[in-house]
């Protein structure tokens, strides 16, 4: 809890003392409601495409869009209503990638689980605390890890190569190569990871056991009957940051989830962003239903953000999967770059907070 403690401690600062009452959704000037259901489907399309191709959630780019548009809608209540559109775009493109074998199960089960237990209490004091600090944090963030997975996949590529080079006839079978996460290795596109949806493209000794019994519950009871490692542990902190900022900032975690699981593993980038996208659903939903009963969602600007998500969502995965060695990893560096500045600049504007 170390990281959740410091992160306290980082926003104690930026706590609000006015002691203004605060407007539901439905107290908002109509006009300026309409402005943004307006933008919402539009901006939610774009928003499921981006945020299927490198593994967000949509809220992180829906929210700056709005509130510059809009700069008078309070943030808690873009925060709550983004929700519903990264919940749509976890669920939309998370099908998509597991249904292509592309999703760690253990290891969405562990950000999820976790994730869950910090959204409500990020949900909770967002009309306490001034976001835009812990929004300058993401943003430098965001710079910070934009080059690393790239780099990250063209280390492994170039170690690949060269041990393939000087032990041409040691090569090892592939489920044993590269970093492990939860059980899953550094993989050749397109090829099935242990934990992921379909047994069937799976090395001959994974296939033959889970071919015996290939239903979602056993393999989720194989999967979480394992000992916990030093990596489960790491995702497990790393899913409380998440599920506190994506129930405080109203964005999925993928920001922090995706970069953390490509970086502390060896997985293959697609199932980098199929697992992050599975693993914010459920938070979504539970940041979701808590911000309606603080009164922070405008559910005719949801169904217009949730409708625009499913359907970029499903076309930017649908692409994702199929996508050639390195396309992920650079647009997972341009879409970090675009989207630290794009959260510097909100930050840096004054937003209402009645």
């Amino acid at each position: 809890m170390l990281p959740f403690r410091a992160m306290m401690v980082f926003l104690r600062g930026a706590s609000q003392k006015s002691g203004t009452k605060l407007k539901n959704a439905s107290q908002l000037d109509p006009k300026l409601l309409a402005k943004a259901r307006k933008l919402a489907l539009g901006v939610g399309t774009a928003a499921g495409a981006f945020g299927s191709l490198v593994g967000v959630g949509g809220g992180v780019l829906i929210g700056p869009v709005i509130l510059n548009a809009c700069p008078a809608i309070p943030q808690r209540i873009v925060s709550g209503t983004s929700l519903a559109a990264v919940a749509t775009t976890g669920a939309t493109a998370g099908a998509v990638f597991w249904s292509s074998d592309c999703v760690d199960l253990r290891t969405a089960v562990i950000l999820a689980t976790t994730a869950v237990l910090t959204a409500p209490l990020g949900a909770k004091i967002t009309h306490r605390v001034d976001c835009q600090r812990l929004r300058q944090a993401l943003g430098y963030w965001l710079y910070f890890v934009a080059p690393l997975v790239p780099l990250k996949a063209y280390l492994f590529a170039e170690s690949k190569n060269k041990q393939q080079h000087q032990q041409p006839s040691l090569q090892q079978p592939p489920q044993l190569e590269g970093m492990t996460l939860a059980g899953v290795s550094q993989q050749p596109r397109g090829t099935l990871l242990p934990f992921a949806a379909n047994p069937a493209a799976s090395s001959t000794t994974t296939n033959s056991s889970l071919a015996e019994d290939s239903s979602f519950q056993a393999r989720l009871q194989q999967t979480l009957s394992q000992p916990l490692t030093a990596i489960d542990a790491a995702m497990a902190a790393l899913g409380c940051i998440a599920g506190f900022a994506s129930g405080m900032l109203g964005i999925g975690g993928g920001i922090i989830v995706t970069p953390g699981v490509a970086l502390l593993t060896g997985a293959a980038q697609q199932t980098v962003v199929g697992t992050s996208l599975v693993a914010m659903v459920v938070p979504s939903l539970v940041g979701l239903a808590q911000h309606q009963k603080l009164g922070n969602v405008d559910w005719r600007m949801a169904a217009a953000l949730a409708v625009g998500t499913t359907v970029g969502s499903y076309v930017g995965s649908n692409f994702a999967v199929s996508a050639p060695a390195g396309v992920l990893e650079a647009l997972f560096a341009a879409g970090m770059l675009l989207l630290g500045r794009r959260t510097l600049v909100a930050a840096a504007k004054p937003i209402a907070k009645a």
